[in-house]
Order: C-alpha cells, then structure tokens, then sequence
C-alpha cells in the first residue's frame, strides 16, 4: 500500500481507502461501497495495419477491495479479449502468455507463406 485515497461514495459520503501502490489514483465518484475500484494503468497490444494502428489487446490490474463477495477482493489481472472483460489470478496471466507465446509462432508460420510487401 502507498496510502490513502479519499473516494466519494454514492450519498455523498467520502471515505477513506487504503490505496495500492500499483492504482492509478483515478475513482469514480457517487459509487456504492461494494463498486469502489483500484485500477492500474492500462498495458495495451496494438498491431498496424493497412487501416491504421488497431487495438487488440488491454489488460491492466483490478481490485474491488469492499465486494459482497470475497474472492473478488484481490487483485486480478483484467484483460479485454474480444471486447468481453475477464479476470484472471496470477496463473490464468502465465497461461495467457504463454499461450499468446504459441499463437506468435503461429503466425509467424502464416507469415512464412505470404508474399514479402503484402500488407
């Protein structure tokens, strides 16, 4: 932890929260106790292509620490896959990656067969 952080809840109540060293500092205010969000800064994929820089990839580190359910107190690796938002622990990231890792030599066996120049 590096702090606090005072967050403004929903009633205009303002509380004070032990704050992550990884957040942002950025919350929302007017939210309900259970929503009150840690977000680190985002990481993204981006690929060029013909049309331009594309976006194919976000994740960043998430935490509801005040959630009515308890399992979604620690910190999770948030991804956007597809444009759909999951939660993963520190395991689920390894085997994204790794996964990820395998999918780039896929494609560099696509790539293998294309015309140098094609776009």
């Amino acid at each position: 932890m590096s702090g606090t952080v005072a967050v403004r809840l929903a009633g205009g109540r303002v509380l004070e929260v032990p704050e992550p060293g990884w957040c942002t500092g950025v919350h929302e205010d007017g939210r309900a106790l259970e929503d009150v969000l840690h977000e680190g800064p985002e990481m993204h994929l981006e690929v060029v292509t013909r049309f331009g820089p594309q976006r194919v990839l976000t994740a960043s580190v998430t935490q509801y620490p005040f959630a009515s359910i308890p399992a979604r107190r620690a910190p999770v690796g948030s991804v956007d896959l597809g444009g759909a938002w999951f939660e993963l622990d520190a395991a689920g990231l390894v085997r994204l990656a790794d996964g990820l890792a395998g999918y780039a030599g896929r494609l560099r066996e696509l790539a293998a067969v294309l015309p140098a120049g094609a776009g």
